[in-house]
């Protein structure tokens, strides 16, 4: 037992962290093929090539993030719980993305690993956070993934009976397909055949070559944008009057439906409201740390990037509302094909079609880049001696032309597209939303933590040691490491009054005392965020510098603004946001979280650590110094 509880608290030193850092930075092997044949050969190369620019990346985040948070829910949050007010509700859950999205792009410029959260939690917390940080990854990748497949499968196969609403939403014309085909895409029993065409689809395009594979990325991404666009300038034409009306037939489009921008039926409450479901349409920014090992220049572009989707998000996802507003009243806009039915009843029935064929279309970016995702969280998984071996394979093939093709992870893609494949097809996700939910909040807060941590505990020299330290510098930084627990003391208060505060607000039936309670344990979270703040001396970080990097000389990396505060803000919020998920899913969620822990606990028991001596346990190097 205590052999296990070393292994779960033992942190990843940062020595063997700048060796996988730099795993990618040479060059990958040439070897020696047939001129005339394509064939898969596993090489002695250990990690993806380095081959991704800023712009890659950021075609990458918004092909994660964009989809959904435009299609479906503007319509939605602007009819039922904003008006025209449904661009503040964008700004407030952009504003509530950032506070946790910021602490991302600090963490990936200083641990520019693929792993994302996973790599974070291991350098700053320990193997069990890291184990945890991976089991929610895996609800946000593959689960959003095959909920994204099953959602597109539903999409597709309505678009292919001709399915068009009223204007009212009641009222469907007759299917178009005949009910042989039907019956074939529908066959009941909650099974998806589309689902498991279009993940099928999605992990061919990524087993087909990683070069191929950002290609159709970034051409989707662009295409996605311009849609956007369309939509947006479109709706701001039709609203302005330029295009001349229908004496007959006049459009409703017009500025003049802003008004009032915030319908007293809703207030402000309704815009709150309407924030906590968009919050949920600028999940995926985090997917970009996740390909830290293959960008040219990890430490600046992938903070770049980040920040950037976020940006590029907030700012169409505001514009689309107020244009959808304009175009249509807020109390008529269609709960399920917003833009469309908005462009059809306004006349404009080819760009209703090209909207509806656009959401079509790009959505199974979602699905790609999400899978990608997950085969790069298993791959750093690997590296770690956490997942088995096949899961950090690399392969390459060569053309008929002798032309060799990037590194892949080929086995390890193949496993995340079966799976994904499966669930999608055969899973109704109903059950499976709040799960998702809670875990991605849950992440979130995780990754906050972790910065709060290399921040004030800095763990390189209070637990792992520094490559230079002598033994009396050691011994010294473990004494100190006993007086910084007390940070990690404050770090825990703050997510248990963050989660109080949100369960007495959802949970208690007196209007009076879910104030007080809610109240009084917001003001602990801020009590204990100020104590920190001027109690609690902050690190620099530079011991975190990676070879040539220059980061360890004076130059100074992206550092989230507002600390602790901002971290603390994303804390409060997320545990706050949690607190309202249904108890059905915060209670999947921790069988969820058990069943994982306890599951490593046993394979931890049972592994071989032998060549893994680079990550040394806290609790060990004291019993030896002592």
């Amino acid at each position: 037992m205590t052999s296990i509880l070393a292994s779960a608290f033992q942190r990843k030193s940062l020595h063997l962290m700048r060796e996988q850092a730099h795993m990618s930075d040479s060059p990958h092997h040439q070897h020696t093929q047939s001129s005339h044949s394509t064939t898969n050969d596993e090489t002695s190369e250990e990690a993806p090539h380095r081959h991704m620019s800023i712009y890659d990346l950021l075609s990458f985040g918004i092909g994660c993030t964009i989809g959904s948070g435009v299609f479906v829910l503007a319509g939605l949050t602007a009819n039922a719980y904003a008006g025209p007010g449904a661009s503040i509700s964008y700004l407030f859950a952009g504003l509530v993305a950032a506070a946790s999205g910021l602490p991302y792009a600090e963490l990936s410029a200083v641990m520019p690993l693929d792993g994302s959260t996973y790599e974070y939690a291991y350098v700053s917390l320990g193997e069990i956070f890291a184990v945890m940080a991976s089991l929610c990854q895996t609800l946000e990748y593959g689960g959003s993934a095959a909920a994204v497949a099953r959602s597109w499968g539903e999409k597709f196969v309505d678009w292919l009976k001709g399915d068009e609403f009223s204007e009212n939403d009641d009222l469907l014309v007759e299917s178009a397909l005949p009910q042989w085909a039907e019956s074939l895409l529908e066959p009941g029993y909650g099974i998806n055949p589309m689902a498991a065409i279009i993940a099928s689809i999605c992990t061919y395009l990524l087993l087909w070559g990683v070069k191929e594979s950002k290609f159709a990325t970034n051409l989707i991404s662009t295409i996605k944008i311009s849609l956007i666009a369309f939509m947006i300038i479109g709706g701001f034409v039709l609203s302005s009057g330029v295009v001349p009306d229908d004496e007959n037939n006049p459009r409703p489009a017009s500025f003049s439906n802003w008004k009032p921008f915030v319908p007293e039926e809703y207030g402000l409450s309704g815009i709150l409201r309407g924030s906590s479901i968009l919050f949920f349409a600028f999940i995926g920014f985090d997917q970009v740390c996740n390909l830290s090992g293959e960008t040219k220049n990890p430490v600046t572009d992938v903070p770049r990037a980040v920040i950037l989707t976020l940006l590029v998000d907030a700012v169409l996802y505001m514009l689309a509302a107020l244009a959808l507003t304009a175009m249509v009243p807020y109390d008529e806009i269609s709960l399920v094909s917003g833009f469309p039915r908005a462009f059809g009843v306004n006349g404009w029935l080819w760009a209703e079609k090209m909207t509806a064929l656009g959401e079509i279309t790009t959505l199974p970016l979602v699905v790609l880049t999400a899978i990608q995702s997950q085969s790069r969280l298993l791959f750093a998984m690997s590296k770690d001696k956490l997942v088995p071996s096949a899961f950090g394979k690399m392969t390459y093939e060569t053309s008929n032309d002798g032309t060799e093709k990037m590194g892949n992870l080929t086995d390890n893609l193949r496993i995340c597209g079966v799976v994904v494949v499966l669930i999608a097809t055969f899973i109704p996700f109903e059950y499976l939303d709040d799960l998702i939910s809670a875990g991605v909040l849950f992440l979130f807060s995780l990754t906050d933590v972790c910065l709060l941590t290399i921040r004030y505990k800095s763990p390189s020299h209070s637990f792992l040691g520094d490559d230079a330290m002598t033994d009396d510098e050691v011994s010294y930084s473990l004494i100190s490491a006993n007086g910084s627990l007390s940070v990690g003391n404050l770090i825990a208060l703050l997510n248990i009054f963050s989660m109080a505060s949100g369960l007495s607000f959802s949970y208690c039936d007196s209007a009076a005392l879910r104030y007080f309670l809610s109240g009084t344990f917001a003001l602990l979270t801020i009590f204990v965020t100020i104590y920190m703040a001027r109690s609690c001396e902050q690190s620099e970080s530079t011991h975190y510098a990676l070879e040539g990097d220059g980061y360890g000389t004076g130059k100074k990396r992206f550092r989230t603004p507002f600390v602790p505060y901002l971290p603390a803000f994303g804390i409060f919020l997320n545990s706050f946001m949690m607190a309202h998920i249904h108890w059905v899913g915060l209670i999947m969620l921790l069988g969820y979280l058990s069943f994982g822990v306890f599951g490593y606990a046993y394979i931890s028991a049972r592994r071989d650590r032998s060549g893994n001596d680079e990550v040394e346990s806290e609790s060990m190097r004291i019993l030896e110094l002592s």
